[in-house]
């Protein structure tokens, strides 16, 4: 064992040496390193401004709501409120699909609306091309680093002539391919590190909301992975090309299709298997599915009319106007109700669409380990889908809650006579509740994603497979005889 060891680390030291004297490699590595720094330097600033921004627009929306004058409940469920969604701790380091899924939410009565400032979903696995963040060079431009480092870490070896002396030296297959992936892993991890440092430097002194050490450490993991597999790849081809050349044009043909063709086609694919409606679409749709259901500003509608009449039953008067209660509000009331559960139902199914179009990129992960890695980095992150959608229905929750509230007020403190005249006085509106976001659980959101999680266990042990570290001998391709 200990000559193992031995013979695996005088190999290592022997890649790191190899990779030491050859410029490109280093100044690859610290350029790759540099954009890694200020990747976390850039993000973590935007993110601490939106941040600032964000709170102050709250802390001044939740002060107009507490300062509004005396006024009709059903005038204040007309003047609404804005929401603004928090971004999790970790979202400097991966956005995720924060970048498109808005940054505030108008909350008013008979209606839902979307999210403002954006509305794209699955075109998250191209952020990376236009916005630098840390989960971007370690998802796309580590894994160039790589190969590299270590396209040439076999390859060269068998042109020079030495691999069989390495051989003849006593090291055998496995430990020289153990050796060289050791030393690649070594460039990979000296331009990570820096990121991960930075990052956790600011976590660690960041102040106000943590995220959890399992979300560290999930990021961490997720990534050292997906570089683990990318290095035990390389090696792998190394091994097998009779070229240091034909090595280069092999990996740099797999960064392509991995990093940047699978995620165009998947997204393209998704859509082509499961359509979103536009915004425009979905909105008409909602307001076609409500029409059906009845119009509460009618005061013949079938719907309300039968309602009316039950209500006129259960306290045996004659007219609304010998009701105990405003029927204005149970109108309100009951409308809001009933659009509520219509726009509800309406999302779910969009929800529905949005889920299987994640469930065909989840499957293509399998393929590509690029989109698996940033599903998981997005998990561990908290900026994944299921997080905007939290934020929604929690939304969505809050503020039926709000209207409904303002619809008892209507219905027990407004009188039907001279109904539009009257007002709530405004200490009123400071004892409604404030709206609190809860993130969903990192063991919830990891849980959901059997898919991503094998795709990146493959990613390791399929090159492990076939580099074959428990066979007896490399390829014999050019190992006949030293190169001149």
């Amino acid at each position: 064992m200990g000559r193992t060891m031995s013979n695996i680390l005088l190999i290592a030291r022997r890649q790191v040496g190899a990779m030491r004297e050859d410029r490109y490699v280093v100044f690859l590595l610290g350029l790759v390193a540099a954009l890694g720094i200020v990747s976390v330097l850039g993000a973590r600033h935007h993110a601490a401004s939106e941040a600032e921004q964000r709170a102050r627009y709250q802390a001044l929306v939740d002060r107009q709501w507490a300062e509004q004058p005396d006024r009709h409940p059903h005038r204040v469920i007309h003047y609404g409120f804005l929401v603004f969604r928090e971004e999790a701790p970790l979202a400097f380091f991966d956005p995720g699909v924060g970048a498109w899924a808005g940054t505030s939410l108008f909350l008013e009565g008979h209606r839902q609306n979307s999210a403002s400032f954006g509305d794209a979903r699955h075109a998250t696995a191209l952020l990376s091309f236009g916005r630098l963040t840390p989960a971007a060079v370690l998802g796309l431009l580590l894994p160039l680093l790589v190969v590299a480092a270590g396209f040439a870490s076999v390859s060269r070896e068998r042109e020079q002539g030495t691999l069989p002396l390495l051989l003849a030296q006593g090291a055998t297959p496995a430990q020289i391919m153990a050796g060289k992936a050791l030393g690649i892993g070594t460039a990979a991890v000296a331009a990570a590190l820096p990121i991960g440092l930075i990052t956790a430097a600011f976590v660690a002194t960041g102040g106000g909301e943590q995220p959890s050490i399992a979300r560290m450490l999930a990021l961490a993991a997720t990534y050292a992975a997906y570089l683990a597999g990318w290095v035990l790849l390389t090696v792998w081809v190394s091994s097998r090309r009779a070229s240091s050349r034909a090595a280069l044009a092999q990996l740099v043909a797999i960064w392509v299709v991995l990093c940047v063709a699978a995620p165009r086609l998947g997204a393209s694919l998704a859509n082509a298997l499961h359509p979103i409606p536009s915004r425009a679409q979905f909105t008409a749709g909602v307001e076609e599915a409500q029409r059906q259901v009845g119009d509460s500003h009618n005061p013949d509608d079938p719907f309300f009319r039968a309602l009316r009449d039950e209500y006129l039953a259960r306290y045996q008067v004659a007219s609304v106007e010998e009701l105990p209660v405003n029927w204005a509000g149970v109108v309100s009331r009951k409308g809001e109700e009933v659009t509520s559960r219509i726009s509800e139902e309406q999302q779910l199914e969009l929800l529905a669409l949005h889920r299987r179009q994640d469930r065909v990129m989840a499957w293509l992960g399998l393929l590509s380990p690029h989109l698996a890695a940033r599903d998981l980095s997005m998990a561990a992150a908290g900026t994944g889908p299921e997080a905007m959608e939290a934020f929604r229905a929690q939304a969505e929750a809050h503020r039926y809650d709000i209207i409904q509230r303002l619809n008892d007020l209507h219905i027990h403190e407004i009188h039907h006579e001279n109904d539009r005249a009257q007002r709530i006085a405004r200490q009123e509106w400071a004892r409604f509740p404030v709206f609190r976001q809860d993130p969903p659980s990192l063991r919830r959101v990891l849980a959901d994603r059997p898919l991503p999680l094998t795709a990146l266990g493959l990613w390791i042990a399929l090159p492990l497979a076939a580099l074959g570290l428990g066979r007896k001998r490399l390829p014999r391709v050019g190992m006949d005889r030293p190169s001149r």
